[in-house]
């Protein structure tokens, strides 16, 4: 393992700080099954910011939530800031998070899941979480479905004058991050005291955004003063950071007299085209069209897809079927009384590594659907 990388400001001359980029709002999203979702990566307004898809910032309470749906091709991060969810799919895992822990989810060849809030009926408390969506490399994208589990205090934290980080994956004030995704990732979870300011290092290169959760943080200028090419970001905006050569890091400063909480992620860029078709992620629309066409005749790792249904979505939203003919729609309305035909569930340990690649690519044409596709443009706060 390398040594952490250094936190204290570069004094050279030649060396730059990052700058604050484009800076966007996030949208009111319809999505899932009565979830308030807002988005900022994956709008119109920002698009195509490898290896970054979407990023979601969702609350989601009793009766609703993220029922059966497939994913292929990419990889989901979810962090809990409040309350609790909970996860299952197709091949038997089942796993809780509460506030504070993530789950790392690289979906590879195919995974078909449900994400649904886990409500205590004495003490109601809506789930809230963020949710990253990335793109793997061609090379990975076939790769056996895998998952990453941490407790939140198993994640790394360091303190430092000023504010605290909380290190899910990557490097941050002398700590590392426990997970170790198989694309480069990292992801920082800060808090900043009023006037508190800190200096992150940044790979040289990495597309790197910040996402702010509370209160208003000035990113961009240095750490001696110098606030040329700094913004003030609000709540429920993401600021997208420049890359240019020479740049390493950014300077962060809380502007709000409550302090101030916010993501900063940075992921190395992909040289490849990418095609987003609902929840498929391929590099051709040849490439998601096959995906889709596998997810509904369950086959190059949507063998155990056919026939599925989660216990914890099963009182809600749309269940998948095969379908019947050709060009028919393959979902339908739910029974809330029909008994799961899926067998006992087990805990999962989640801490498997992504495999080999799987199954030939194919050709076809086609289209598909499913969580990831809402575009409304009505901002809502989160409360």
């Amino acid at each position: 393992m390398s040594s952490p990388i250094s936190s204290t400001p570069p004094q050279s001359s030649t060396s730059k700080a990052r700058s604050a980029g484009k800076v966007v709002a996030a949208f009111d999203t319809a999505e899932g099954v009565g979830a308030k979702v807002l988005r900022s990566i994956g709008t119109p307004a920002l698009w195509n910011l490898s290896p970054f898809l979407i990023l979601d910032h969702a609350r989601v309470g009793q009766g609703a939530g993220f029922p059966d749906h497939p994913h292929r091709g990419m990889a989901t991060v979810t962090y809990v800031l409040e309350g609790m969810m909970q996860h299952e799919d197709f091949m038997g895992n089942y796993g809780r998070l509460s506030q504070g822990d993530v789950q790392w989810m690289t979906a590879g060849r195919g995974v078909v899941h449900a994400e649904m809030p886990l409500v205590d009926p004495e003490h109601p408390m809506d789930a809230v979480a963020l949710q990253l969506w990335l793109d793997l490399p061609a090379a990975k994208k076939m790769v056996k479905p895998s998952y990453k589990e941490k407790k939140a205090e198993s994640l790394a934290r360091a303190t430092f004058e000023g504010g605290s980080v909380v290190v899910v994956s990557g490097e941050s004030h002398g700590a590392v991050g426990p997970i170790r995704p198989i694309a480069g990732c990292w992801f920082l979870d800060y808090r900043l005291d009023a006037g508190g300011q800190a200096w992150q290092p940044i790979p040289a290169g990495w597309t790197a955004f910040v996402y702010v959760l509370d209160g208003v943080v000035a990113v961009g200028g240095t750490a001696g003063g110098d606030e040329t090419g700094s913004k003030e970001v609000g709540s429920q905006h993401v600021c997208v950071l420049s890359a240019s050569a020479g740049e390493e890091g950014v300077c962060l400063r809380s502007r709000s007299k409550k302090g101030s909480r916010f993501v900063l992620v940075a992921g190395e860029p992909l040289d490849q085209p990418m095609v987003l078709q609902g929840p498929f992620v391929s590099t051709s629309r040849d490439g998601a069209a096959q995906a889709l066409r596998d997810y509904q005749n369950g086959r190059n790792g949507f063998e155990k897809a056919l026939g599925w249904r989660s216990d914890i979505g099963k009182d809600v939203g749309m269940v998948r079927r095969k379908p019947r003919r050709k060009g028919e729609e393959d979902w339908e309305e739910r029974d809330p009384r029909e008994k799961s035909r899926r067998g006992d569930r087990r805990e999962a340990k989640y801490e498997g590594e992504a495999g080999e690649p799987a199954g030939a690519d194919a050709k076809a044409k086609g289209g598909g659907g499913g969580r990831g596709g809402g575009r409304s443009q009505r901002r809502q706060k989160l409360r």
